[in-house]
């Protein structure tokens, strides 16, 4: 009975961690649609207009790979450029039947030093479930046609997407130049998403030995 209590308060707090720096990112980052297509170095910062609140800037790119379990992964970091910057998140990333799989994931906030929080069990389907906005939305829609669009970063000729989420159409335009997803703008019902600025031989922000949370062993 004591080591039950231990543990639920244990499991508590670390899911109170945990939650919080989840919660802060995925509150404001996007999800970003598009197919993940990984060039090393690479990367895209996106301006965010939300029809309610200020606008934000987020940058998506990848910082590095590795192999696992005889598959190729990159690692995919995304962090806020400017204004209430401080947090990143690095996930490394697997491509298996055209699907990005979640292996790692490594978070810091500013004056902290780098977590990577445990991929199984429950912690590991909330940490699974929360970064599923971040690989992406591989289904785009149908195709409407081949269009010029110009955003902040310049014009770009995209394929143009249209697919209905609930009652209101999602519309996106997509570039072969442009990685890791190739999203040069988005428009919907609750914001638009432009592509501010191309990012090149990109490293890693996260400084610091990564600490491992794991839970308590009873």
């Amino acid at each position: 009975m004591v080591h039950s209590k231990r543990l639920a308060v244990l499991l508590a707090m670390v899911l109170s961690v945990a939650g919080a720096a989840v919660g802060q990112m995925m509150e404001q980052a996007p999800r970003i649609p598009g197919l993940f297509k990984p060039v090393l170095g690479a990367g895209a910062q996106y301006e965010i207009t939300p029809k309610k609140g200020a606008k934000s800037q987020w940058a998506y790119v990848v910082v590095g790979k590795e192999t696992v379990q005889d598959a190729e992964g990159h690692w995919l970091e995304t962090r806020r450029e400017g204004g209430r910057a401080g947090f990143i998140m690095k996930t490394l990333v697997l491509m298996r039947e055209g699907k990005p799989q979640l292996k790692r994931m490594i978070m810091q906030t500013a004056g902290q030093p780098p977590m990577e929080m445990p991929m199984e069990g429950m912690m590991g389907g909330m940490m699974k479930k929360a970064q599923d906005s971040e690989l992406g939305e591989t289904s785009l829609g149908e195709k409407v046609g081949t269009e010029s669009v110009t955003v902040p970063a310049g014009t770009y000729l995209c394929d143009h997407y249209r697919r209905q989420v609930g009652k209101n159409p999602v519309d996106v335009w997509i570039s072969t130049k442009v990685s890791p997803y190739g999203l040069v703008k988005m428009s919907s019902e609750d914001m638009t998403i432009e592509l501010a600025k191309m990012l090149e031989s990109e490293k890693s922000q996260i400084k610091g030995e990564p600490q491992k949370l794991e839970f308590p062993k009873f």
